[in-house]
């Protein structure tokens, strides 16, 4: 018998599993988040029961275990999502419960419903066995291409003008789904594909959609032994030849665009450290570094917050941080407001911030990149790009092509 932690004793969780639960959890409307974080085998489940989606400022030292979202369109003195951790469970590689927090107990009402519901999932036949070939074509906008590669020109001539020195535009891709469509198996996927990125699936009842993504960026961690993290990731290029084989990473070789387009954001990283005096850093890197069907350069800034007796560096970091120039351009204020001018639409959560905070006494926020919505029927990609002076239109068009491939071609496409 599986020995499950939890504060009320032998948990009524036991032999379920993450489908199952996550099923029970959408059907009965709980706001609820999976993820798994990089180089680890545990997937976490968070349901929140009593206080649903709430709003609060991210003072993450401050925060109980929960869930944390925020869209692109974040101010530092603005709220932001919170799903609390009203139950949170942790399962194995093999999909077994190995802890349980259950703040409810197992009496509450809606847990012992939530169990039976999961519970009644599991003897049932599976809707579908697969999300493969459930995401089909919609005809896309003939002129997206051309539009996309107009914007990357106006972006160039903006740049040479010296309005800014680097923005990241974005796009979408939608593509229709079917009921068959089952977000927690498109989930599990990503996880056995992508192990070096944070794989997350998140559904938000009151907004009616879910976000699925297999993000290869940490913005702020803040480890319960006081090590704060962050990083610098820009620069592009895909990871597989002609035959599809992945290159040896000894074998990249990076241009000065893609070198000087991270290099802009270390440089970002190391101002934000200036503006609150910040000395005591590590900078590791750059390295090239495999994210899911690309390579990235990176650079990791690592500080000990309790030698510099400063808990609250993740918060002051996020809030000077978002949105970084691997998002939104440098320098922030005139790139953004090209964002806003020529992109066309609302980016949403997309290259907002999402991750645990609290959870197990640590807090991992990551940029929500290589992501897609799913909502009334449409599966909406999104992807950008770092445009430089040197940036060539149909070359930038690729890359968000390359970028929505990473999700589309794990989770399951019909063409």
């Amino acid at each position: 018998m599986l020995s499950v932690q939890t504060d009320t004793g032998i948990s009524i969780f036991e032999g379920l599993q993450i489908e199952e639960l996550w099923h029970a959890s959408r059907i009965m409307g709980f706001p609820s988040a999976l993820w798994r974080l990089p180089h680890t085998n545990e997937i976490k489940l968070l349901i929140s029961i009593r206080d649903g989606i709430r709003k609060c400022l991210p003072e993450l030292e401050k925060m109980t275990p929960g869930f944390v979202m925020s869209t692109f369109y974040w101010e530092s003195d603005q709220e932001v999502l919170f799903l609390e951790g009203d139950i949170i469970l942790t399962f194995s590689e093999e999909n077994r419960i190995t802890t349980v927090d259950n703040k409810l107990g197992e009496e509450h009402t809606e847990v012992k419903r939530l169990v039976k519901l999961a519970a009644s999932a599991s003897s049932e036949e599976p809707a579908g066995a697969s999300p493969a070939g459930l995401l089909l074509p919609i005809d896309p906008h003939l002129d997206a291409k051309a539009r996309f590669e107009r914007t990357v020109e106006m972006a160039v001539a903006a740049i040479r003008q010296n309005q800014f020195k680097k923005v990241v535009l974005s796009r979408t891709k939608d593509l229709a789904y079917t009921e068959a469509f089952q977000p927690a198996q498109a989930f599990q996927r990503l996880v056995k594909a992508y192990p070096h990125a944070f794989i997350s699936l998140v559904n938000l009842p009151e907004e009616n959609e879910m976000w699925l993504g297999a993000s290869p960026e940490g913005l702020v961690e803040q480890r319960s032994d006081g090590i704060f993290k962050t990083m610098s990731l820009a620069g592009t290029q895909g990871a597989r030849d002609a035959a599809g084989t992945i290159i040896p990473k000894y074998d990249i070789r990076w241009g000065e665009k893609e070198i000087e387009e991270q290099a802009l954001v270390s440089r970002y990283i190391i101002e934000c450290f200036k503006k609150i005096r910040l000395r005591e850093y590590l900078e590791t890197g750059p390295r090239t570094v495999l994210a899911g069907n690309l390579y990235h350069l990176r650079t990791v800034f690592e500080v000990d917050t309790v030698d510099l007796n400063f808990p609250e560096l993740a918060s002051v970091m996020l809030k000077l941080l978002h949105p970084t120039s691997a998002i939104c351009g440098v320098p922030k204020a005139p790139s953004l407001q090209f964002i806003n001018d020529v992109e066309g639409y609302n980016r949403s959560f997309y290259s907002g911030f999402l991750g645990p905070a609290q959870v197990g006494g640590d807090t991992n926020i990551f940029v929500n990149l290589r992501t897609v919505r799913f909502k009334d029927g449409i599966a909406t990609f999104f992807a950008g790009a770092g445009i430089t002076e040197d940036s060539v239109p149909e070359q930038e068009w690729f890359e968000t092509e390359l970028k929505c491939d990473t999700l589309l071609k794990v989770i399951g496409s019909s063409f």
